[in-house]
């Protein structure tokens, strides 16, 4: 073998050593693969999102709409409103407190129009409920709520018609009801504001525009009287026919399940008082809001109309059985005088 293919084998050699030594050195050197996880065990980067927070929700479309509804009750040619009220019938039906209403001629503003004369008045005593007839025309009725009884937590606004010029509107939340403030002689919500107080007769009103309650002075501070009694009321009002119980000094509604488990002891219908007209017989002798009426005269009434219809039918006093919580009572309670 000549010298220069001795000197060829020799680079090949160390050539193919070279390699087989890179290649181990690989294999042990590298990183071992790992198995793969399980997908439910991977964990992921911990990346905070913060979401775009929406702005609260514009009532202006709403109140614009029920604006031309809402009435500036003021004496006839005075510079200034002195309560609020609102449309409850396209042909100029108002409800108002009737407390807060002037004396003597009455004109009403609606929205920004022209001053209309007041034609008619008819009066609730026990609720201090009126409803006033207008010569207004066309109107928008405001819609009572056709709800169970509004619940401690919901959020409402009252609107009113300060000036005659325009409407206002104020938040308010019910922040309790007569129920959790205990006894009480209506059937009240009360209200929570969020600034200046409440106007008398305005309506307090859901995100949807229907009436939840009415501002009035049945009650304590702040409270409204809820839509289902007003409903009753103005409808009473409107046929001139206002429920036999009124002539004994209180109001009594069919409760709804909202109400039936926290005012009876399991009766799942019945009727109970929802207000209690002051300086009444029945006012005297204690009637309260809530009391469940079970019988007139030891007879049995399960409902508003059996139970006015059994009042309607006694002399100048009554006696009524009543279930309040556990305890069963029977009073004895005198018609208001000239009724």
């Amino acid at each position: 073998m000549n010298k220069g293919t001795r000197n060829l084998l020799l680079v090949g050699g160390a050539i193919v050593a070279a390699a087989v030594a890179g290649g181990y050195a690989a294999r042990t050197i590298a990183p071992k693969p790992q198995p793969a996880r399980d997908s439910s065990d991977a964990r992921r980067p911990i990346i905070q999102i913060v979401r775009q927070q929406a702005g609260l929700p514009s009532l202006a479309d709403t109140i614009a709409t029920l604006c031309p509804s809402i009435a500036a009750i003021a004496p006839a040619g005075a510079p200034a409103p002195v309560t609020t009220g609102f449309a409850v019938s396209a042909d100029g039906w108002v409800v108002a407190a009737t407390a807060a209403l002037p004396k003597g001629d009455k004109e009403v503003y609606f929205g920004s129009a022209a001053a209309v004369a007041v034609t008619d008045l008819r009066s609730d005593p026990v609720s201090g409920l009126s409803i006033i007839k207008t010569d207004a025309t066309g109107l928008t009725a405001v819609r009572l709520a056709d709800q169970a009884f509004p619940r401690v937590g919901d959020f409402g606004f009252a609107v009113g018609n300060p000036a005659g010029t325009g409407c206002s509107a104020q938040a308010a939340m019910v922040a309790s009801d007569f129920l959790t403030d205990g006894g009480a002689p209506a059937a009240y919500i009360r209200l929570q504001p969020m600034g200046a107080d409440l106007p008398t007769g305005a309506p307090v009103l859901s995100g949807a525009g229907q009436v939840i309650g009415v501002v009035a002075s049945s009650g304590p501070a702040d409270s409204a009287i809820p839509a289902d009694v007003v409903a009753d009321i103005a409808d009473e009002l409107l046929r001139s026919s206002l429920s036999p119980t009124t002539q004994f000094g209180f109001r009594a509604e069919d409760f709804d399940s909202t109400l039936a488990g926290r005012l009876s002891d399991g009766r799942s219908s019945g009727t109970a008082v929802a207000l209690v007209q002051p300086k009444t017989s029945a006012a005297r002798v204690g009637l309260q809001a809530g009391d469940i009426i079970v019988a007139v005269n030891g007879s049995p009434v399960a409902s508003a109309s059996e139970l006015g219809r059994a009042l309607d039918g006694a002399g100048k006093s009554a006696s009524i059985d009543i279930a309040r919580g556990d305890q069963r009572l029977t009073l004895t309670i005198a018609r208001v005088p000239g009724s």
